[in-house]
C-alpha cells in the first residue's frame, strides 16, 4: 500500500489535535450555557436580494422574499400576504376574515368576506353583497342578478336582456340592442329604436318623442319640459317645475341664458368664453374670459383668477390659491372634523398635513414627484425612492411599485423596516432592538445597551454579548468559546448545529 503524503498527515494530525484542545476546554467550562444563550428578538436569514427570511417574535411579524421582490410572504398579527409580483397576490384579513385575490391588477380580482367580488374585466363579473344590494354575475357577454326581494333578471348582450334596479332605472329590456331597447323609472316609460336615433315618452303623466338630432320634445307634467332642434344647437328646457323653476335656452355656441327667477341669472356669450352670473339671494356676482380672467364676490364665494399667474378661491371651510400654474397650488380645506394643508407642486408632487380636533398638525404626504414619495396611511407609514406612479391604491402598492423601488422604507405598528435594492441593505427597528443586514454577509444586533450580536458570512464568525457574557463562534463549528467581559475567563462548551 502507498503510504500518504507527508503533508496530508501532518494536516490531519492538526485537525485532531485542535479537536481534543477545544474538548478538554469545553470539559473545563464553569459558565452556564443558559447564560449567554437568549433567543433574538429579530432575525434575518438568507442572502438578499436573492433569498431571505425575516422573523420578529413579538409583534409576531415574518417576511420570505425570493428573487428579489418578485417571489414574496408576510405574516402579521392582522394580515397574511403572498404573491408571485407582479402576476398575482392574495391578502387575508384576520380581523374580518376577508380574502383578496389580485390578478394582473387592476385587471381582475376576488374577494371574500364583508362583500364577495370577483371580476375579469370586460369578461367576467360576479357580485354577492351582504347589503341590501342584491347579486350580480357577468361572464360577458352573459348576465344574471338577483335583487334582495328574490327578484331575478338576465340576458345574452345584445341579443336580448331584462335587468331590475340597475343603471338607475327600476326596470330595463332589449332585443338585439340597439334596435330596441325599454327602460321604466317611476311610473315614466323610454322605448328607443335604433338608440339614440328614435326614442318615445310615455306613462306617469309623462309624453314626448325624440328624433336625434333633428327635433325632440318632452314633457313630464308639473316636472320639466325638453325640446330641441338640431341639437346642440337650439335647446330650450324647464326643469324643477314642481320646486324652484329654472329655464335654459341656447342658441350654440353664440348664446345661452340660464333663469332661476327672481333671484338667479345666468348669460353665456360664445361658449365657454365669456359669461356673467348674478344671484341676488346671496348677493352674488361672477364675470369669466374663459380661461384667463374671473372675478367672482357674494356672501359665501369669492374667486380671482388670472390664468396662470393666479388664482385665489375661498368659500366656507374651503381655500385655494394657485401661482404659476401647474407650478404651485395650495389648497387648504374641512373634511368632516379633519383640517386638511394640501399644497402641490408641478401637479404630482405634494405635501400634505392633517389637523384634528384638540391635536397638533400631522405630515400625511410628501412627495416630490417622481423621485421621492413618504405617505402615513390607515396601514401606518411608508417611504420609497422612486415613485414614479404617484397612486396610493392596495393593490398597486403590493404587485407593482415593490418592482422599481430602489429604497424604501415601512412602518408596521412597532415594526420599523428600511431597505435598498430589494435588501441588499435591510435595517429593522422594534423598539429598543434593531438589526442590520447587508446582503446576508454582514449582520449587526442590539437590544437596549446590554445585547450585542455581529454576524459574518451568516455565521461563519459569531460573536454575542449579552449583559457582559461574551460567545464567539468560527466556521460553524457546534461550539462557542465563551467569558465574561469583566473577568477575563474562557471557557469552550458544545451546542446543537443551528443556523445562528
Amino acid at each position: 500500500m502507498r503510504a500518504a503524503p507527508k503533508g496530508v498527515s501532518k494536516g490531519r494530525g492538526l485537525r485532531v489535535l485542535l479537536f481534543l484542545s477545544l474538548f478538554i476546554l469545553g470539559l473545563g467550562g464553569i459558565i452556564p450555557r443558559a447564560s449567554a444563550m437568549g433567543k433574538p428578538l429579530i432575525t434575518k436569514y438568507g442572502f438578499a436580494p436573492f433569498f431571505s427570511i425575516l422573523k420578529i417574535r413579538s409583534p409576531a411579524y415574518s417576511h420570505f422574499q425570493f428573487l428579489g421582490p418578485f417571489v414574496f410572504r408576510e405574516s402579521s398579527k392582522k394580515e397574511e400576504v403572498f404573491g408571485f409580483r407582479p402576476l398575482f397576490s392574495r391578502a387575508y384579513d384576520r380581523d374580518h376574515g376577508n380574502i383578496r385575490w389580485d390578478i394582473l391588477y387592476p385587471l381582475s380580482r376576488l374577494q371574500y368576506g364583508e362583500k364577495n367580488q370577483k371580476y375579469f374585466l370586460l369578461f367576467y363579473r360576479s357580485d354577492q353583497y351582504r347589503s341590501n344590494k342584491g347579486k350580480r354575475f357577468y361572464l360577458f357577454p352573459f348576465f344574471w342578478g338577483e335583487t334582495v326581494k328574490g327578484q331575478t333578471y338576465g340576458g345574452v348582450f345584445p341579443f336580448y336582456g331584462h335587468l331590475i334596479n340597475r343603471f338607475q332605472k327600476d326596470d330595463i329590456r332589449f332585443v338585439l340592442w340597439p334596435l330596441y331597447s325599454r327602460s321604466r323609472k317611476d311610473g315614466f316609460i323610454r322605448t328607443n329604436f335604433i338608440w339614440p336615433f328614435f326614442t318615445y315618452f310615455s306613462g306617469n303623466k309623462g309624453k314626448g318623442f325624440r328624433f336625434w338630432p333633428l327635433v325632440g320634445h318632452e314633457v313630464k307634467k308639473g316636472i320639466y319640459q325638453k325640446d330641441y332642434c338640431l341639437w346642440p344647437f337650439f335647446i330650450h328646457t324647464k326643469l324643477d317645475m314642481d320646486k324652484d323653476p329654472v329655464e335654459r335656452w341656447w342658441f350654440f355656441p353664440f348664446y345661452g341664458k340660464r333663469e332661476r327667477l327672481p333671484y338667479y341669472h345666468q348669460t353665456d356669450v360664445l361658449w365657454p368664453v365669456f359669461r356673467n352670473i348674478k344671484n341676488d339671494e346671496f348677493h352674488y356676482t361672477r364675470y369669466d374670459a374663459w380661461p384667463i380672467f374671473t372675478r367672482a364676490h357674494g356672501d359665501y364665494d369669492h374667486w380671482l383668477r388670472i390664468f396662470p399667474f393666479y388664482v385665489h378661491e375661498t368659500r366656507p371651510n374651503y381655500e385655494k390659491r394657485t401661482t404659476m400654474w401647474p407650478f404651485l397650488r395650495r389648497k387648504r380645506y374641512r373634511a368632516g372634523d379633519t383640517e386638511v394643508d394640501r399644497s402641490c407642486f408641478m401637479i404630482f408632487s405634494q405635501f400634505r398635513k392633517e389637523k384634528n380636533p384638540g391635536k397638533p398638525w400631522q405630515i400625511k404626504r410628501a412627495n416630490l414627484w417622481p423621485l421621492f414619495c413618504d405617505a402615513r396611511l390607515r396601514g401606518g407609514h411608508s417611504w420609497v425612492v422612486p415613485d414614479p406612479i404617484p397612486i396610493v391604491y392596495t393593490g398597486y402598492r403590493r404587485d407593482w411599485r415593490p418592482i422599481w423601488t430602489f429604497a424604501g422604507g415601512e412602518q408596521r405598528g412597532r415594526i420599523h423596516e428600511s431597505r435598498v435594492l430589494w435588501g441588499l441593505y435591510d435595517h429593522v427597528h422594534v423598539g429598543n432592538a434593531s438589526l442590520t443586514d447587508i446582503a446576508g454577509l454582514l449582520q449587526w444586533e442590539q437590544e437596549g445597551k446590554e445585547i450585542y450580536r455581529f454576524s459574518l458570512l451568516q455565521g461563519l464568525i459569531k460573536y454575542e454579548n449579552m449583559r457582559g457574557h461574551v460567545s464567539l463562534r468560527l466556521f460553524f463549528l457546534p461550539w462557542r468559546l465563551r467569558w465574561r467581559a469583566t473577568e477575563n475567563k474562557v471557557c469552550f462548551e458544545e451546542e446543537p448545529w443551528n443556523l445562528r
